[in-house]
């Protein structure tokens, strides 16, 4: 990539700032994460954000399909893709994805360049909250324990949601990868769902799917601390090539 240093005072930025790839395996929660990312840069000029190197790459293997299928393992893909960026000049690489991090190890272990981890980041935003955690994901997260053996090492435990719970939060997943946003006729679903959380004392929520960053508004109407994992990545992205985030708020 080519080398472009500052102009002058009034054109600037740090010469050692970093570039952060981005290993994109959906399209509409790379797009979010890229969203919460920018939200999160203090800039006034363009030049004050960022490079991002950016591999929206949808013929990836289905993360799910591997886990709950026996299809291809998409872990050599995505190690691939992370090597690639770092060849390319990115310091560090995401993955904007809650369920390829079941995989993490098999991807992350002998990675070029730091990749940080969306789960890691997710609970550290958390740290803090009083009561259970619920977390909102994938089928195959919930299956694997992602969250639940990483709150229970911060020392949260992790609130169980039922058997028709989860198929709704499937169904507002599956519902986004297609049409880009949640519909409105399953709103009211979540609504009461949310209710219930909090009248069971659940003190904080984890979007714990980057598709669902659209619901973070209706759950802070219902619980004092929501964290989506896009914007909870996109921070850890930021302190990682020596950005300080305009904001705390994942």
């Amino acid at each position: 990539m080519p080398l472009i240093l500052p102009v002058d005072d009034a054109v600037s930025w740090p010469v050692d700032e970093g570039v952060i790839g981005v290993v994109g395996v959906a399209p509409w929660a790379t797009i979010d994460f890229l969203r919460a990312l920018y939200l999160q840069v203090a800039a006034e000029k363009d030049w004050h954000y960022p490079r991002v190197l950016c591999d929206i790459n949808t013929k990836l293997p289905s993360r799910g399909r591997h886990l709950q299928l026996g299809e291809r393992d998409p872990s050599p893909f995505i190690a691939e893709t992370i090597a690639e960026l770092a060849h390319q000049g990115a310091s560090l690489v995401v993955v904007p994805c809650n369920t390829a991090h079941i995989l993490y190890p098999a991807w992350a272990a002998d990675a070029p360049v730091a990749v940080p981890s969306i789960v890691q980041a997710s609970v550290a935003a958390v740290a803090g909250a009083s009561g259970q955690v619920a977390v909102f994901a994938s089928r195959s997260v919930y299956q694997h324990g992602l969250y639940e053996k990483a709150l229970s090492a911060a020392g949260l435990s992790m609130a169980v949601l039922s058997t028709q719970q989860i198929a709704l939060v499937d169904a507002l997943i599956a519902a986004v990868k297609v049409a880009g946003h949640v519909p409105l006729e399953l709103l009211p679903q979540v609504e009461s769902l949310l209710a219930g959380l909090a009248e069971r004392g659940v003190g904080a929520l984890i979007l714990g799917c980057t598709e669902l960053a659209e619901l973070a508004p209706l759950g802070r109407r219902h619980l004092s601390c929501v964290v989506d994992s896009n914007a909870a990545l996109a921070r850890a992205a930021l302190l990682g090539i020596g950005m300080q985030p305009s904001s705390g708020d994942a």
